[in-house]
């Protein structure tokens, strides 16, 4: 039942996040963004969001406590919110036209750089951002605290199966109308995601959590102290926050993916959304088997595995794909390696954290992408409006692989020095 409830959740989440990065560039583009602007809104927000508001939130839900657990009233109290602001988001233009009546709104909206519209637009998802960023955060850290520790590899492997049916089913059936039924998309999933959130929420029960631990208080800035000392005092963990970033950072790209197959390649939207649809299908097919061989394995080699091989498949991509049928025949082979890096990286978290800050320590990680991705996704979308070639993202994929195949490396070792699979004591 534990996991029924957390897969479904899971399902509805997946939903959820698929609207954002495939249906909102679309939104902006159609209102004369530039691919620097894009980039901004969909990717640098949100790790500027997640920079502020991930570290609060996460080192104060390590040390609450309450009858109904540590986690859930995070995600209850924010649901409505995030609801609120991902109905509002397709509604911008709309907004937009009754605040300006007022004249001071017009002056308010000429200092910023941006068209008027595109400000409004990066007003409404910095609002969804803020509110949704305690359910994405806090959402994986109630997985560790529930799901026995034996267990995890092959809950993550049915994780990722219920999360990438709804990306397939959205991109079959949903993404293919965007043009014509924007707002009714946005709309629809969001009430459908509030409502079985909740509901998830009522039906998972958290158990009983030791006390806090007692750390040094006195000033306001006491717990950022503890958080920095315990969390970047050591240089092992600087290595953590690298590869972690890693997987980030090379998908700071995919936001541009649409545009390569739309605009170079010239495909319509559903047969780009049967492409994505397809490559999910790809993706369920091998994570039961990869469940199973990442609770026998470890983490720690199959994300070395998983980065080696996204070294590989974006180079074929860059040569091969010039048509719907290659686009979609490397759809299909690129599955293997992105199921065995999301897979990995998520049993892999668990492993290198210590469990009773489990949530500290991921925002920790968070915290360090995202600064990167502030720089990282301007640099992104800088690179296509110069060169103006979209099929040089694959290349961008490359870079990041190999970056954190090293740092993988590193960490594994250190790892082992500290103990192992068995003995293993998180610094």
């Amino acid at each position: 039942m534990l996991f029924g409830w957390l897969l479904w959740g899971d399902f509805v989440f997946n939903l959820m996040e698929s609207v954002m990065p495939s249906l909102l560039p679309l939104a902006l583009k159609q209102h004369g963004a530039s691919n620097r602007e894009i980039a901004v809104i969909v990717s640098t927000l949100y790790m500027m969001v997640n920079t502020v508001m991930n570290p609060i939130i996460s080192y104060n839900s390590d040390r609450f406590r309450s009858r109904w657990g540590r986690r859930r009233p995070f995600i209850v109290a924010t649901t409505p919110l995030v609801v609120l602001f991902l109905c509002a988001i397709p509604f911008a233009p709309d907004i937009l036209a009754f605040l300006t009546r007022a004249g001071w709104m017009v002056s308010l909206f000429a200092l910023s750089p941006a068209a008027p519209i595109i400000t409004m637009f990066g007003i409404l998802v910095v609002g969804f951002q803020v509110f949704n960023m305690f359910i994405s955060s806090v959402y994986y850290y109630l997985i560790p605290d529930v799901v026995p520790q034996q267990l995890l590899g092959r809950f993550f492997g049915m994780f990722r199966i219920f999360g990438t049916t709804a990306g397939m089913i959205y991109n079959y059936f949903i993404f293919g109308h965007a043009s014509t039924h924007m707002r009714e998309i946005f709309v629809g999933i969001a009430v459908i995601y509030g409502f079985f959130i909740l509901l998830m929420c009522w039906r998972v029960k958290e158990g009983e959590y030791p006390p806090p631990l007692q750390e040094s208080h006195g000033h306001w800035w006491s717990g950022i102290q503890n958080y920095a000392r315990e969390c970047f005092g050591c240089s092992y963990y600087w290595w953590v926050f690298l590869t972690y970033s890693c997987v980030i950072w090379g998908n700071l790209a995919t936001v541009f993916v649409v545009f390569f197959l739309r605009d170079e390649i010239g495909l319509s939207l559903t047969q780009i959304g049967t492409i994505n649809a397809t490559g999910a299908l790809a993706v369920i097919l091998v994570l039961i088997p990869l469940g199973w061989l990442l609770d026998r394995v470890g983490g720690h080699k199959m994300l070395i595995t998983g980065f080696l091989l996204q070294t590989i498949s974006p180079l074929i991509f860059f040569v091969s794909v010039h048509g719907y049928r290659s686009a979609l025949i490397c759809s299909m082979l690129g599955a293997v390696p992105i199921a065995v890096t999301g897979l990995s990286a998520s049993k892999w978290a668990v492993d290198v954290y210590p469990r009773d800050r489990y949530g500290q320590f991921g925002s920790a990680g968070a915290l360090f992408s995202s600064f990167g991705a502030m720089i990282l996704g301007p640099l992104c979308g800088l690179y296509i409006d110069t060169f103006k070639v979209y099929r040089g993202l694959y290349l961008w994929y490359v870079l990041f692989a190999l970056i954190g195949a090293v740092s993988a490396m590193v960490v594994f070792r250190r790892w082992k020095a500290l103990g192992g699979p068995e003995n293993y004591q998180a610094p």
